[in-house]
């Protein structure tokens, strides 16, 4: 499955969009699909599908604050779509179908980048990533609520 931002320039052929308001996801803003990408994504995915600006800040805020015993992660803005994707589709019973999503699943998600711009990672998580990556000093600190 390929992840894009919602104003996608993949669709079941490449589109050209005009330039809009910037997105959150800067790595995945596009205007135009390279051709290349789209003969290979073509042929290999099983479907296409688009998150929102909050979709995408609420997996970088998950990741950081991971439940159980799951690790801290330090997600980008657009690393973590894929993941974004995921809680989306597994959200809605007609794409878990679609997708032959279920229990006995097993996936496979990509984070494709940390934080490259530290204040925005900070204001839109509400803390710095070396914050997250310190580990226990974080949850100790009580940043888990």
């Amino acid at each position: 499955m390929t992840v894009e931002v919602a104003r996608r320039t993949f669709r079941a052929s490449p589109v050209k969009i005009a330039p809009g308001a910037p997105t959150v996801m800067a790595m995945l803003e596009c205007y135009e699909p390279s051709r290349v990408a789209w003969r290979v994504l073509s042929r290999v995915a099983d479907a296409f599908m688009t998150v929102d600006e909050e979709d995408a800040v609420a997996v970088m805020n998950r990741l950081a604050r991971p439940g159980g015993s799951d690790p801290a992660i330090v997600a980008g803005e657009s690393g973590g779509v894929g993941l974004a994707g995921l809680v989306r589709a597994a959200a809605d019973p007609e794409i878990r179908v679609a997708l032959d999503l279920d229990a006995m699943s097993r996936v496979f998600v990509i984070n494709t980048e940390g934080a490259t711009d530290l204040e925005r990672y900070a204001d839109l998580v509400g803390v710095r990533p070396e914050t997250v990556t310190a580990g226990a000093a974080f949850w100790a600190a009580g940043a888990r609520a």
